[in-house]
């Protein structure tokens, strides 16, 4: 039984390590990052709002909010969603995503 474990685990293991960094890979050749400046952020809990609802958005790859620097970095798929659904959904949280910038990936 012993043995059966380990398997199970090595398997788990393997399979996981391997999946998780082969799907970022894709995702980045067919990414875009923007940088978009929003007003009304006051605190963590506001990061955590726009974090959460932008990343329910099919094609949201990953999303980062600042409230201290009224901003967010958002990686997306082009081909999935545009800049404007982006912000859309921003505004529709009661904050106001007032510019939209392109970034290079880093």
């Amino acid at each position: 039984m012993g043995h059966t474990l380990l398997l199970v685990m090595a398997v788990f293991l393997i399979s996981c390590g391997s999946g998780g960094k082969k799907e970022v890979k894709e995702a980045s050749a067919e990414s875009a990052l923007i940088e978009v400046s929003i007003t009304g952020m006051t605190c963590t809990g506001c990061e955590n709002t726009i974090q959460t609802n932008l990343a329910k958005v099919p094609g949201i790859i990953s999303v980062k909010a600042s409230h201290t620097l009224g901003n967010a970095m958002v990686e997306y798929e082009p081909a999935k969603v545009d800049t404007a659904k982006i912000k859309e959904v921003v505004d529709g949280l009661g904050y106001n995503a007032v510019k939209v910038m392109t970034r290079q990936a880093e």
